[in-house]
């Protein structure tokens, strides 16, 4: 009996975990997740790990949240494109992105990156000594490892939460059975 009920349980568990897995969440950006970005930025991309439905959206926010126009949003299996009308003002941006996967479920997050294009007026500053340019772009560099990180949990680990949670349950049942033998 003891048998038979784990054995449900194990496939029960099977089962609805790789409907759980399915999930889809932010694979890629461009620009990347608290990425500087250096040059002019007329597109913002984003790919996830599924495919999305049609009425999957982004929006653009500056550091003060007033919305930045898209002109259209265009996708693609499991990526959406947005085109500017004008490149963007050097400033802090956040964009939120509210998705239907490929298994019906919303799901949304956000991810922020900053603009600092350089402006074509010669500098009024004394030039910097050639130690001082290499480590501020060394930190620029360091700021954009580890880009991909996104604000929200990866897919898989609610699901996981919830399976432990499952097999927690079955072996405390079976262990209060076993006991009361």
């Amino acid at each position: 009996m003891i048998r038979k009920i784990f054995l449900f349980t194990f496939m029960f568990f099977l089962i609805f975990t790789n409907h759980s897995f399915a999930h889809t969440g932010l694979k890629d950006s461009s620009p990347k997740n608290q990425e500087i970005v250096t040059e002019e930025l007329k597109t913002i991309t984003l790919t996830f790990e599924t495919k999305i439905e049609l009425s999957s959206t982004f929006e653009l926010g500056n550091s003060n949240g007033e919305p930045i126009p898209i002109d259209d949003i265009s996708l693609n299996e499991n990526q959406m494109v947005g085109n500017l009308s004008s490149p963007l003002d050097n400033g802090s941006y956040q964009v939120n992105w509210k998705i239907i996967g490929a298994d019906g479920h919303p799901i949304e997050g956000k991810f922020s990156f900053q603009v600092d294009v350089p402006t074509a007026e010669p500098p009024a500053e004394e030039p910097k000594e050639p130690e001082q340019a290499t480590e501020n772009e060394t930190t620029k560099e360091s700021n954009s490892e580890g880009i991909n990180e996104q604000n929200e949990l990866p897919s898989y680990v609610i699901p996981a939460a919830i399976g432990l949670l499952i097999a927690l349950f079955v072996g405390s049942f079976l262990w209060i059975m076993r006991r009361g033998k």
